[in-house]
């Protein structure tokens, strides 16, 4: 049914009008332009402040934004290859309810989510990753840290960067060039 309403939709719309654009494959994860903002406002949300997310984003904010989603992709995959991390739906939920707080009232979180075509479940699935990624990564580095001296002067986030760049390394990752095509990283 989804992809008669794809259809039809695309359709209705004339000859030249961009709906969303690729932007990165990972793998064979494909990553819009239109997932990007998502992630991105949401971030923002959650690590700054919600006026912040509603603003026009800079070219260097989205920039960071794809780099931050292609890590948060490629760890995903990762966790899901490794044996997932479970996250139970009531922690999703009150994870929800924390971002929801982050905003003046519930219409003004509403207006968000509608503003910038975020659904809900949208949002669950971003918080949903974004909480299986942290303990799969809470236990890659408690198991580093288990394998090296205390007194290593490697600190987590040194061994984190060093870990996810192996791990992008491992995977095929295009992104889109200057030239508008998704070009081989």
């Amino acid at each position: 049914m989804n992809a008669c309403l794809l259809a039809l939709v695309s359709l209705s719309l004339p000859p030249g009008i961009l709906v969303d654009r690729v932007i990165a494959v990972v793998d064979k994860e494909v990553i819009t332009y239109g997932e990007l903002l998502r992630e991105v406002r949401v971030a923002l949300v959650i690590h700054e402040d919600p006026r912040t997310a509603m603003a026009d984003l800079p070219a260097e904010v989205l920039e960071r934004g794809l780099d931050n989603l292609v890590n948060m992709v490629v760890i995903a995959a990762q966790a899901r290859r490794m044996g997932d991390v479970d996250v139970p739906s009531d922690e999703v939920d009150r994870a929800t309810e924390h971002f929801a707080s982050r905003f003046s009232s519930s219409d003004a979180y509403r207006a968000f989510l509608r503003r910038f075509d975020i659904s809900e479940a949208a949002l669950k699935g971003i918080l949903r990753r974004d909480m299986r990624n942290e303990r799969y990564i809470a236990q890659r580095l408690k198991a580093w840290r288990m394998g090296h001296a205390v007194s290593s002067p490697v600190r987590d986030a040194d061994a984190l960067e060093r870990w996810v760049k192996e791990l992008k390394a491992g995977v095929e990752l295009r992104l889109l060039g200057p030239n508008g095509e998704l070009e081989l990283q």
